[in-house]
Order: C-alpha cells, then sequence, then structure tokens
C-alpha cells in the first residue's frame, strides 16, 4: 500500500499549515500530513513557512524575530491562525493516532519539536525531514529518530550521506524515479517518498511501480487510488487505514505498520551503503 501523505493539509480547502486544513486532509484519507516547523523569538514551536508568513499572513520578518504573541494575533478567527506544534500534535493524537512528517529548519527547531513529541509520546508516529546538515545533526543527537532525506540531484546520494544520515525513507522528485531505481533502494532496505503529485495518472503510475508514499496537493485524488477516500462528510478515520498491508509490509500508519512503516519502531537502514552514487536515475 502506497501511503498518501498530504503537503501542509487539506490545501485545496483551507489555508495551509492550519488546523483546518491538517483535519480536514486526515478526513480525506491521509495517512500523513506534512507540516512545516519554526521557532519564534521565544521559543514556541509553530507550524508555518516563512515565505507564508509574509504572503499569506502579513507579516513581513522571519517567525525567528516574531514572538508566540504576535502570531497570535494573525488570522481570522480561532481556526485560521497559524497552530502550535502542540495543538497540532494534539490534533493527530486522535483516536485513532495520526502520523505527521515535520519538516525542519535548523537543528534548534528539531530539538524543540523533539521535547514536545516526547511529552507527547508520539515519537513513533513523528518522521523529520529538512536540510542535509540539519539531518545529520539530529541524528547524531538522536539516533533512532526518523528522518527523510530530500534528494534533488539527478544523481543517488554519495556512501557518506547514506552513512550520516540513516534515514528510513529515501525521498526524490517524481520524475527522477525508475521501477528499477525503487527496487534497487528497496533492497538496501530503505523506503521511498516522491513529491509533489499532484496528477491522478502519475499517481497511478507510481503506486504501480512500489514507491512506498506519495507526498501531494491533492490529497483526495490520492487517497482515492489507494481506497482510503472517507465518505462525503466522514470526520472519522479514512476505510481500509487499519491493518491493510501492501506489498512491502507497509500497513496503514494508524498505530499498525510494517518494519520500515511511517510509525512504529524506527527502523535504520544497516551496513552495506552501497548504492552507486554515479548511477543516473533517468
Amino acid at each position: 500500500m502506497t501511503l498518501a501523505i498530504a503537503l501542509r493539509g487539506d490545501t485545496t480547502r483551507f489555508r495551509e499549515n492550519t488546523l483546518p486544513a491538517i483535519r480536514s486532509a486526515f478526513a480525506e484519507g491521509a495517512d500523513v500530513v506534512a507540516v512545516d516547523l519554526r521557532t519564534t523569538a521565544d521559543g514556541h514551536v509553530v507550524v508555518v513557512r516563512d515565505h507564508a508568513l509574509e504572503y499569506t499572513w502579513r507579516l513581513a520578518r522571519p517567525v525567528a524575530q516574531a514572538t508566540l504573541a504576535d502570531l497570535a494575533v494573525l488570522g481570522h478567527d480561532v481556526q485560521q491562525r497559524i497552530p502550535t506544534l502542540m495543538e497540532v500534535l494534539a490534533e493527530a493524537a486522535g483516536p485513532p493516532v495520526r502520523a505527521l512528517l515535520l519538516d525542519v529548519d535548523r537543528l534548534e527547531t528539531a530539538l524543540a519539536a523533539e521535547a514536545v513529541v516526547g511529552e507527547h509520546g508520539m515519537g513513533e508516529h513523528i518522521i523529520y525531514t529538512g536540510p542535509l546538515e540539519v539531518l545529520r545533526a539530529l541524528r547524531a543527537h538522536r539516533p533512532q529518530v526518523g528522518l527523510l532525506l530530500s534528494w534533488e540531484l539527478p544523481t543517488l546520494p554519495p556512501p557518506d550521506v547514506w552513512q550520516s544520515v540513516r534515514p528510513r525513507y529515501y525521498s526524490t522528485e517524481h520524475r527522477m524515479l525508475t521501477r528499477e531505481l525503487v527496487a534497487e533502494i528497496q533492497r538496501h532496505g530503505y523506503r521511498i517518498a516522491t513529491w509533489t503529485v499532484d496528477d491522478f495518472p502519475e499517481m497511478v503510475r507510481l503506486a504501480g511501480m512500489g514507491v512506498d508514499a506519495i507526498i501531494t496537493n491533492n490529497i483526495a485524488e490520492l487517497a482515492n487510488l489507494s481506497g482510503r477516500q472517507s465518505a462525503p462528510g466522514a470526520g472519522g478515520p479514512p476505510r481500509g487505514a487499519h491493518g491493510v498491508s501492501g506489498p512491502h509490509g507497509v500497513s496503514g500508519v494508524h498505530g499498525v505498520s510494517g518494519p520500515h512503516g511511517f510509525s512504529g519502531a524506527p527502523a535504520v537502514p544497516a551496513p552495506p551503503y552501497d548504492l552507486r552514487p554515479g548511477d543516473h536515475r533517468r
């Protein structure tokens, strides 16, 4: 089963990275919601992008220069506002428990997020992603944390990247992937997530080649492909998301997971890291 990851929630209906967008994405059948994390000037972890702070929320300064009180007055009601990570975790805690992909900008944000995640007992349902050096530092500080390595180059990462990051998921732009590359990476114990796929025929192609997770802005289409879309108006868990396992042993993330699934005990691939860094993916 290919996991459906909603990028910043259900952005076709709600403002990105807000509680209504996250809630709607899960209701539409998302297995995972990916959100952006930043740290305020007074140390709170909030769910927003710096770029969005200006063009969406009309605050012309980075999050790191704003306090939580500065952000709290933005937006037109209590729901359509910038949430804290604590609020998003409370939303994901269910029941049933939902999974989150947390995109961090720096190590300090990641470590602050880890502290909040730990307080909520949500560590098994969280994956982190972000810049390469942040992932390397986070791996050094938290050996068992789940990481997603996002790679934009047309060749595979060199051995030192695999060794230092030890990602649970390897992610790349969807047009880079071939069936042979998917099989090769999975053979080494990694899972594959691809971004950002909004075209339904491309979703079908990628699911057919065995990609483990697809990141999309169109969560309703992807959930429909996976057979997990909720009935109209339903607010409960997506149909078929519990205990349904696909060919790679990855089952629904709501408390049930295979050996390399999004939730459950972190599985860090073991050496050898012998993927050939010079292999082209086209």
